[in-house]
């Protein structure tokens, strides 16, 4: 890894214009700048920043010592002017402060961690089941109420019980099948919290069981 040393915090300025406000030092690391803005690390290729300019900016204030005089800093209105003219030597206007389109975050760059990923689709298999286990049941809930207002209709129009056995036979085999889908939603619970108990003793972190 070629890793250089540490330049000061401040803006980052690109080829293209645009400036970033960084909120520590940047350094340069394997052809890219790496640095911290809005407490996220980020990194850009070297060859997109002007190093000369965002050096320039983050130089701290001159200090003039002609012979038998105190330390003088510059003012800041001088500050103000030398930035604004090295800004009209570079072609392209500053562009808004924070992250710029295109940059990749470190943390983007980090190849996926295979258990990582392994846990992850684990947990979300349980989640499915669950998931799957109360849209059964509740498809049976609605089928049951449906067949009860079809049957109060029939009732009201003045039918006989003999003339929709067919109806009343489909309510009686939804109603017992509803506590056997309220079972498997226990089951599947079960399950999922079992799994999480594992991982949990194992020591996963909680965002891979997400």
């Amino acid at each position: 890894m070629i890793l250089s040393s540490l330049f000061l915090a401040g803006t980052l300025v690109l080829r293209s214009g645009q400036h970033i406000d960084v909120d520590a030092p940047w350094r340069e690391e394997n052809g890219r700048i790496v640095f911290r803005a809005n407490g996220t690390l980020f990194s850009v290729p070297k060859d997109d920043v002007d190093l000369d300019t965002t050096r320039a900016l983050a130089a701290p204030p001159l200090v003039v010592s002609p012979p038998g005089t105190l330390k003088l800093k510059a003012t800041e209105e001088e500050r103000k002017r030398l930035i604004a003219e090295l800004e009209q030597n570079h072609s392209g206007t500053p562009g808004p402060r924070g992250v710029v389109a295109g940059v990749t975050t470190v943390e983007e760059s980090i190849p996926p961690n295979p258990d990582e990923w392994d846990w992850r689709n684990r947990a979300r298999n349980y989640e499915e089941r669950l998931r799957q286990a109360r849209e059964n049941r509740d498809l049976l809930v609605t089928r049951a109420e449906q067949l009860r207002s079809h049957i109060s209709s029939l009732f009201s129009l003045g039918y006989r019980p003999s003339q929709f056995t067919y109806d009343t036979s489909q309510l009686q085999y939804t109603l017992e099948a509803i506590p056997t889908a309220e079972l498997e939603i226990t089951r599947a619970q079960r399950a999922y919290d079992q799994f999480r108990d594992d991982a949990r003793r194992m020591g996963i972190p909680p965002g891979w069981l997400r």
